[in-house]
Protein backbone atom coordinates (compact mmCIF):
# COMPACT_ATOMS: atom_id res chain seq x y z
CA UNK A 1 0.00 0.00 0.00
CA UNK A 2 1.41 3.55 -0.83
CA UNK A 3 2.42 5.60 1.97
CA UNK A 4 0.60 9.05 2.14
CA UNK A 5 2.47 11.69 2.41
CA UNK A 6 3.51 13.43 4.98
CA UNK A 7 2.14 16.84 4.53
CA UNK A 8 -1.03 15.09 3.67
CA UNK A 9 -1.48 13.73 7.35
CA UNK A 10 -3.52 16.10 9.48
CA UNK A 11 -1.64 15.21 11.97
CA UNK A 12 1.67 16.10 10.56
CA UNK A 13 0.17 19.16 8.68
CA UNK A 14 1.56 21.99 10.56
CA UNK A 15 -0.61 24.84 12.19
CA UNK A 16 -1.80 28.08 10.62
CA UNK A 17 -0.27 30.94 11.99
CA UNK A 18 -1.89 33.70 14.06
CA UNK A 19 -2.49 36.25 11.19
CA UNK A 20 -1.92 39.96 12.09
CA UNK A 21 -4.55 42.21 11.14
CA UNK A 22 -3.64 45.46 9.42
CA UNK A 23 -5.52 48.86 11.20
CA UNK A 24 -4.21 50.83 8.72
CA UNK A 25 -2.86 54.89 8.71
CA UNK A 26 -4.87 57.38 10.19
CA UNK A 27 -6.99 58.89 8.07
CA UNK A 28 -8.98 62.59 7.96
CA UNK A 29 -11.91 60.78 8.72
CA UNK A 30 -9.82 59.63 12.30
CA UNK A 31 -8.89 62.73 12.83
CA UNK A 32 -12.71 64.49 12.91
CA UNK A 33 -13.99 61.16 14.74
CA UNK A 34 -11.44 61.42 17.60
CA UNK A 35 -11.87 65.73 17.32
CA UNK A 36 -15.64 65.12 17.84
CA UNK A 37 -15.11 62.93 20.77
CA UNK A 38 -12.81 65.37 22.59
CA UNK A 39 -14.99 67.73 22.41
CA UNK A 40 -18.28 66.10 23.46
CA UNK A 41 -16.80 63.50 25.55
CA UNK A 42 -14.11 65.20 27.27
CA UNK A 43 -14.18 68.94 26.59
CA UNK A 44 -17.84 68.50 27.71
CA UNK A 45 -20.18 70.16 24.90
CA UNK A 46 -22.15 67.05 25.44
CA UNK A 47 -23.98 69.14 28.16
CA UNK A 48 -25.38 71.24 25.41
CA UNK A 49 -28.03 68.81 24.58
CA UNK A 50 -29.75 69.51 27.78
CA UNK A 51 -29.73 73.32 26.79
CA UNK A 52 -31.90 72.20 23.87
CA UNK A 53 -35.55 74.20 25.02
CA UNK A 54 -38.05 71.38 26.19
CA UNK A 55 -35.47 68.73 26.31
CA UNK A 56 -34.98 67.77 30.12
CA UNK A 57 -39.37 68.47 30.14
CA UNK A 58 -38.88 64.97 27.84
CA UNK A 59 -37.89 62.73 30.66
CA UNK A 60 -39.55 61.79 34.16
CA UNK A 61 -36.26 61.96 36.04
CA UNK A 62 -32.37 63.64 35.52
CA UNK A 63 -31.18 59.90 35.25
CA UNK A 64 -33.14 59.04 31.96
CA UNK A 65 -31.87 62.80 30.75
CA UNK A 66 -28.48 61.85 31.06
CA UNK A 67 -29.15 58.70 29.11
CA UNK A 68 -30.49 59.93 26.55
CA UNK A 69 -27.83 61.98 25.88
CA UNK A 70 -25.88 59.06 26.05
CA UNK A 71 -27.74 57.46 23.69
CA UNK A 72 -27.66 60.19 21.24
CA UNK A 73 -23.78 60.35 21.76
CA UNK A 74 -23.06 56.72 21.19
CA UNK A 75 -25.42 56.59 18.55
CA UNK A 76 -23.63 59.30 16.56
CA UNK A 77 -20.24 58.08 17.59
CA UNK A 78 -20.94 54.31 17.19
CA UNK A 79 -22.07 55.34 13.31
CA UNK A 80 -18.91 57.61 13.05
CA UNK A 81 -16.80 54.48 13.96
CA UNK A 82 -17.92 52.09 11.35
CA UNK A 83 -17.79 54.20 8.54
CA UNK A 84 -14.18 54.57 9.70
CA UNK A 85 -12.73 51.07 10.61
CA UNK A 86 -16.19 48.84 9.63
CA UNK A 87 -14.06 46.36 6.70
CA UNK A 88 -11.12 46.20 9.10
CA UNK A 89 -13.62 45.25 12.24
CA UNK A 90 -15.28 42.59 10.21
CA UNK A 91 -12.35 41.13 8.91
CA UNK A 92 -10.89 40.54 12.11
CA UNK A 93 -13.54 38.29 13.13
CA UNK A 94 -11.51 36.01 11.40
CA UNK A 95 -8.89 35.76 14.34
CA UNK A 96 -11.17 32.72 15.80
CA UNK A 97 -9.93 30.46 12.46
CA UNK A 98 -6.71 30.40 14.72
CA UNK A 99 -6.66 28.61 18.38
CA UNK A 100 -10.35 28.79 18.04
CA UNK A 101 -10.41 27.14 21.57
CA UNK A 102 -8.03 28.94 23.13
CA UNK A 103 -9.94 32.21 22.21
CA UNK A 104 -13.01 31.04 22.86
CA UNK A 105 -12.24 30.20 26.59
CA UNK A 106 -10.14 33.46 27.33
CA UNK A 107 -13.21 35.25 26.31
CA UNK A 108 -15.11 34.48 29.69
CA UNK A 109 -11.85 33.66 30.85
CA UNK A 110 -10.23 37.52 30.19
CA UNK A 111 -13.29 38.56 31.95
CA UNK A 112 -12.66 36.66 35.24
CA UNK A 113 -8.80 37.17 35.80
CA UNK A 114 -9.81 40.83 35.54
CA UNK A 115 -12.48 40.37 38.71
CA UNK A 116 -10.26 37.74 40.04
CA UNK A 117 -7.53 40.50 40.87
CA UNK A 118 -9.83 43.26 41.30
CA UNK A 119 -10.65 40.97 44.61
CA UNK A 120 -7.62 40.37 45.34
CA UNK A 121 -6.91 43.96 45.72
CA UNK A 122 -9.97 44.82 47.78
CA UNK A 123 -9.45 41.70 50.12
CA UNK A 124 -5.08 43.37 50.53
CA UNK A 125 -7.01 46.87 50.95
CA UNK A 126 -9.88 46.08 53.02
CA UNK A 127 -11.43 48.35 50.55
CA UNK A 128 -14.77 47.73 47.74
CA UNK A 129 -12.84 48.19 44.36
CA UNK A 130 -15.78 50.23 42.53
CA UNK A 131 -16.02 51.97 39.03
CA UNK A 132 -17.51 55.22 38.35
CA UNK A 133 -19.60 53.50 35.81
CA UNK A 134 -20.75 50.75 37.65
CA UNK A 135 -22.00 53.54 40.29
CA UNK A 136 -23.56 55.15 37.18
CA UNK A 137 -25.44 52.03 36.06
CA UNK A 138 -27.07 51.47 39.72
CA UNK A 139 -28.53 54.81 39.31
CA UNK A 140 -30.40 54.43 36.14
CA UNK A 141 -31.03 50.85 36.40
CA UNK A 142 -34.17 51.95 37.89
CA UNK A 143 -35.68 54.33 35.18
CA UNK A 144 -33.93 52.94 32.44
CA UNK A 145 -35.44 49.06 30.65
CA UNK A 146 -32.45 46.53 30.31
CA UNK A 147 -33.01 45.83 26.60
CA UNK A 148 -31.96 49.57 25.95
CA UNK A 149 -29.55 49.87 28.37
CA UNK A 150 -27.50 46.61 26.66
CA UNK A 151 -27.78 48.15 23.38
CA UNK A 152 -26.15 51.22 24.27
CA UNK A 153 -23.43 50.36 26.94
CA UNK A 154 -23.21 46.67 26.39
CA UNK A 155 -23.10 47.14 21.73
CA UNK A 156 -22.29 51.24 21.17
CA UNK A 157 -20.21 51.84 23.65
CA UNK A 158 -17.55 49.27 23.61
CA UNK A 159 -17.60 49.68 20.09
CA UNK A 160 -16.62 52.93 19.58
CA UNK A 161 -13.86 52.90 22.85
CA UNK A 162 -12.10 49.63 20.75
CA UNK A 163 -12.08 52.51 18.24
CA UNK A 164 -10.34 54.60 20.13
CA UNK A 165 -8.24 52.96 22.60
CA UNK A 166 -7.27 49.93 20.79
CA UNK A 167 -7.95 50.11 16.89
CA UNK A 168 -6.17 53.58 16.74
CA UNK A 169 -3.97 53.80 19.88
CA UNK A 170 -2.71 50.42 18.97
CA UNK A 171 -3.46 49.58 15.48
CA UNK A 172 -2.44 52.51 13.81
CA UNK A 173 -0.17 54.36 16.06
CA UNK A 174 2.06 50.95 16.47
CA UNK A 175 2.65 51.31 12.74
CA UNK A 176 5.49 54.11 14.50
CA UNK A 177 5.90 53.37 17.43
CA UNK A 178 6.91 50.28 20.06
CA UNK A 179 3.42 48.24 20.44
CA UNK A 180 3.74 47.55 23.96
CA UNK A 181 4.68 51.04 24.46
CA UNK A 182 1.37 52.05 22.23
CA UNK A 183 -0.42 49.57 25.35
CA UNK A 184 0.56 51.23 27.73
CA UNK A 185 -0.57 54.65 26.31
CA UNK A 186 -3.75 53.07 25.07
CA UNK A 187 -4.58 51.50 28.84
CA UNK A 188 -3.78 54.61 30.82
CA UNK A 189 -5.88 56.87 28.45
CA UNK A 190 -8.53 54.55 28.54
CA UNK A 191 -8.76 54.48 32.61
CA UNK A 192 -8.28 58.05 32.73
CA UNK A 193 -11.05 58.98 30.14
CA UNK A 194 -13.70 57.29 32.35
CA UNK A 195 -12.87 60.20 35.22
CA UNK A 196 -13.38 63.33 33.08
CA UNK A 197 -15.43 65.61 35.11
CA UNK A 198 -16.05 63.09 37.98
CA UNK A 199 -12.38 63.24 39.18
CA UNK A 200 -10.80 60.42 41.52
CA UNK A 201 -12.00 60.26 45.38
CA UNK A 202 -9.57 56.99 46.12
CA UNK A 203 -6.75 55.68 43.57
CA UNK A 204 -8.90 52.16 44.20
CA UNK A 205 -11.38 53.36 41.89
CA UNK A 206 -8.89 53.68 38.75
CA UNK A 207 -8.40 49.61 39.45
CA UNK A 208 -11.45 48.16 37.31
CA UNK A 209 -10.37 50.82 34.47
CA UNK A 210 -6.75 49.78 34.31
CA UNK A 211 -7.15 46.18 34.89
CA UNK A 212 -9.89 46.11 32.05
CA UNK A 213 -7.66 48.23 29.80
CA UNK A 214 -4.95 45.85 30.33
CA UNK A 215 -6.88 42.84 29.45
CA UNK A 216 -7.65 44.26 25.84
CA UNK A 217 -4.83 45.65 25.11
CA UNK A 218 -3.40 42.41 25.73
CA UNK A 219 -6.09 40.41 24.06
CA UNK A 220 -6.01 43.25 21.07
CA UNK A 221 -2.04 42.32 20.10
CA UNK A 222 -2.04 38.88 20.99
CA UNK A 223 -5.13 37.83 18.67
CA UNK A 224 -3.15 39.48 15.89
CA UNK A 225 -4.77 43.33 16.56
CA UNK A 226 -7.93 42.07 16.14
CA UNK A 227 -10.81 44.75 17.13
CA UNK A 228 -13.21 42.44 16.79
CA UNK A 229 -11.62 39.89 19.27
CA UNK A 230 -11.39 42.90 22.17
CA UNK A 231 -14.41 43.89 21.54
CA UNK A 232 -16.26 40.91 22.27
CA UNK A 233 -14.52 40.49 25.54
CA UNK A 234 -15.29 44.23 26.00
CA UNK A 235 -19.16 43.23 24.98
CA UNK A 236 -18.78 40.40 28.09
CA UNK A 237 -17.15 42.62 30.58
CA UNK A 238 -20.29 45.01 30.03
CA UNK A 239 -22.65 42.99 29.63
CA UNK A 240 -21.80 41.00 32.82
CA UNK A 241 -22.16 44.20 34.56
CA UNK A 242 -25.54 44.88 33.75
CA UNK A 243 -26.84 41.52 34.82
CA UNK A 244 -25.31 41.83 37.95
CA UNK A 245 -27.30 45.60 38.65
CA UNK A 246 -30.60 44.80 36.70
CA UNK A 247 -31.27 41.43 37.72
CA UNK A 248 -28.92 39.98 40.65
CA UNK A 249 -28.51 43.67 43.11
CA UNK A 250 -32.69 44.12 43.22
CA UNK A 251 -32.60 39.79 44.75
CA UNK A 252 -30.11 41.21 47.68
CA UNK A 253 -31.48 42.74 51.15
CA UNK A 254 -31.41 46.51 51.01
CA UNK A 255 -28.70 47.55 53.09
CA UNK A 256 -26.15 44.89 51.33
Amino acid sequence: MQQRPEYMNPYLAPKPRQRTFDAGKFTKGDFWTVLAYLIFFVGGAAGLISLIPGYMDAFSTPDQALFGINLILYVSFFILAMIQCGPQFFESFKTMRYHPVAKWLMLPGGWMLTIAVNAIIAGLTGQAVTSENQAALESMAGTVPLPVMLVVTALFGPFVEEYLFRHLLIGKLSRKFNVWLCALVSTVLFAGIHFIGAGISSWLEVVPYFMLGVMMGLAYILSGKSMAYSYMLHVINNTVALLVVYLLYPLLPMGV
